[in-house]
């Protein structure tokens, strides 16, 4: 072959071999590339996202809890959390010290998480804002923020038992905020922390911040006014009294609504770290006590509507020392004879009440005490409710049917005799106590809560006897007159209850529960309150220590409220009244049965009264106060089929409307923190001597 041949031959084989090898190389690297950006795309894009960014989960933007007219009780805001990568801190020992000087942790603590090996650790969550700013002076390389929300009560201790509080993982813990934690609590948010090529943060703000993740808001009952007047009066009496712990609830009878409740020794839920576990314990509701004397109504209420005594039927009271079994039953410092029913309540004979209750028996006294509502939860939306303990009648001694009608051998909830109560201020329907009006969501729904009837009691006619005997106790001679108010009927009555002893199964010798509960005005009432002092060191008698306090809370919200005064008030007849007398006139209208009556203009307590008279089952009542509207037009025939529903309004028509519509003695601002006292126009009534 002639070389020259060859060569070129040979020069295009090696030429070919090389194109082949480039071709080769350029397909491998397509191949690779397909394989890294599409086969492992995502796998890669992540792992690269992750060395410039940190994605962390924030709490959530809690619900407010406002009071009956909107103002702020609890609601969540924005502060700094602060966090550490330990990577980018050189001096971590000097940096532990200085987060733990000005945060106030745990220097060696810190210390152990800036040296994890790890890129984000925690440092301390929901800062303190001006320890924040501190902090953030120093400008700690490595040490970043991070907004996130913390619940915050801007009236502080007001209503902390009730409100309860919220933990630093934004759950719910006492309170409502326990009790509705299922609808304050928001969705978490998201943050991403974003790095540049030193791993430093670029940006630290909260990036996924949706309103829609907020949780719901919630409308109590609770009028913040009333619960400033309550809280105080209720806290200087314990002060003055140096007794362990004070009770305070008021309670609308006509709708169940709670517009204040109080336990002192209250404490700071923004604070909450700062209190024992015994401090966040609502008393009011979680707390049972044997309640003396201030049971004797329900035994009376029963006797009477029962039928075993009458009215004006009167009791040998055994002057004051009455023997039954192995004990003897006495009346404190006085020796009754015989007594009218009404004055049994007046001067709270023990032995009068025990009588009473033999009448009834034990069978009788446990379904009415059943039908008030003791022994069984009253179904108010707050956490640990106890039932009280009201035992079988297979389970009671010898004694337990004197002892019961005077307190001892029961007990119960403050709020439960408060409930029961309520069933007498409002004609004898137990109604379930509400602590919440509406729940509003974030997408502007509404959920409303109306008011719940469990069942009628006792009869309208045995209500309004109890009621006027329960006058009594308050006028001239009773024991209750220190809860005497100018322009108001009270109805009420007092306890001294002796303090168990659980080491012998006795009684303490000195230690005591003094209380007043009641309603005001007596005829048509527009709140029931029951003041509680336990353990008073000074003066155990309950209308002593606990009915001034009544009568002091009740003369300033009486007028806030709308209540009208009455300042020409008759003398209570000297002998018992027929029921004629005690019905207002518009009681005593004539309804036709089947017709629905004209319920304008009238109290709930006269719309349930002339209902009832029509033989209407199916009512319901939306709001509280004086009936505005009604869904079926009056002298419209009632089938027992339709449902009839009356709208009410929260106050008194324009022509019953009397006194301010300011807080007497102690105005609020509307931002419910701004307070100035005024100046009482009456001083006390005569002191109470006879322990009730």
């Amino acid at each position: 072959m002639d070389p020259v041949k060859r060569i070129h031959e040979n020069h295009l084989v090696r030429l070919f071999i090389v194109y082949l090898c480039i071709l080769s190389g350029f397909t491998l690297l397509i191949s690779k590339a397909f394989y890294l950006e599409v086969v492992k795309g995502r796998k890669y894009a992540e792992l690269a996202r992750r060395q410039y960014a940190r994605e962390v989960t924030l709490l959530p933007a809690r619900g407010v809890i406002m009071d009956r007219d909107g103002r702020i009780l609890a609601q969540s805001v924005l502060v700094d959390s602060f966090y550490a990568d330990p990577s980018r801190i050189n001096n971590k020992s000097r940096t532990a010290v200085v987060i733990s000087r000005v945060l106030g942790v745990d220097a060696d603590t810190v210390l152990k998480k800036l040296s994890a090996d790890r890129q984000f650790v925690w440092i301390k969550r929901l800062v303190n804002p001006d320890k924040a700013r501190k902090l953030m002076h120093y400008h700690l390389k490595g040490v970043y923020a991070l907004k996130e929300y913390r619940r915050f009560y801007p009236d502080v201790k007001l209503a902390s038992a009730v409100l309860g509080f919220a933990g630093i993982d934004s759950k719910g813990l006492a309170g409502i905020e326990l009790s509705l934690d299922h609808y304050l609590k928001g969705n978490p948010l998201s943050a991403v922390i974003d790095v540049d090529g030193h791993n430093s943060p670029v940006y630290t703000g909260v990036m996924f911040d949706d309103a829609s993740l907020s949780g719901d808001s919630v409308v109590s009952t609770i009028d913040l006014n009333i619960q400033f007047v309550l809280q105080e009066a209720l806290k200087k009496a314990v002060e003055d009294q140096k007794a362990r712990n004070g009770v305070g609830i008021v309670m609308n009878p006509e709708t169940g609504d709670i517009l204040a409740m109080a336990v002192i020794p209250d404490f700071n839920p923004n604070t909450y770290r700062d209190y024992s576990l015994s401090a966040f314990k609502d008393i009011a509701v979680e707390n049972t006590y044997e309640p003396g004397s201030i049971f004797k109504p329900f035994i009376v209420a029963a006797a009477l509507d029962a039928g075993v005594i009458s009215p004006d039927e009167k009791i040998f009271c055994e002057n004051g020392h009455y023997k039954v079994y192995n004990i003897t039953i006495r009346d404190a410092e006085s020796a009754f004879g015989m007594l009218s029913i009404g004055d049994i309540l007046k001067y709270s004979s023990n032995i009068g009440a025990a009588k009473i209750g033999e009448k009834l028996g034990p069978t009788t006294l446990y379904n009415y005490l059943r039908r008030f509502g003791f022994g069984s939860q009253t179904g108010i939306d707050l956490p640990g409710e106890s039932p009280g303990i009201l035992n079988p009648v297979d389970r009671w001694s010898g004694v337990s049917i004197d002892t019961i009608p005077f307190g001892q051998g029961v007990s119960a909830t403050p709020l439960q005799l408060v409930t029961a109560m309520s069933a007498i201020a409002n004609g004898g329907l137990l109604i379930t106590p509400r602590i919440i009006k509406e729940i509003r969501k974030p997408d502007g729904g509404i959920v409303t809560s109306q008011p719940v009837i469990k069942r009628r009691v006792i009869s309208d006619r045995t209500a309004r006897l109890v009621t006027n005997m329960l006058i009594g106790v308050v006028n001239d001679g009773g024991t209750g007159t220190n809860a005497h108010m100018n322009g108001y009927t009270v109805a009420g009555k007092t306890g001294t209850a002796q303090i168990p002893d659980p080491q012998t199964g006795g009684y303490y010798g000195d230690r005591f529960i003094s209380s007043f509960l009641g309603f005001v005005p007596a005829r048509d009432p527009g709140i029931v309150m029951l003041i509680m002092i336990i353990d008073p060191q000074k003066n155990p008698y309950g209308g002593i220590s606990a009915a001034p306090v009544f009568k002091d809370i009740a003369e300033k919200v009486l007028p806030y409220l709308g209540v009208p005064s009455r300042l020409n008030i008759m003398a209570m007849p000297a002998e018992e009244p027929s029921i004629e007398d005690l019905e207002p006139a518009q009681d005593r209208a004539t309804v036709q049965t089947g017709v629905i009556p004209d319920f304008t203009g009238k109290p709930m307590r006269t719309v349930l009264h002339l209902a009832k008279q029509a033989g209407i089952n199916d009512l319901v009542i939306k709001g509280s106060g004086y009936a505005v509207e009604q869904s079926m037009k009056p002298e419209t025939l009632y089938s027992q089929g339709p449902v009839v529903v009356v709208f009410s309004t929260g106050k008194l028509p324009d022509s019953k409307q009397q006194g301010g519509s300011k807080l007497s003695g102690a105005l609020m601002h509307s931002s419910g923190r701004k307070i100035k006292h005024g100046l009482k126009t009456q001083g006390p009534g005569p002191a109470g001597t006879i322990k009730g």
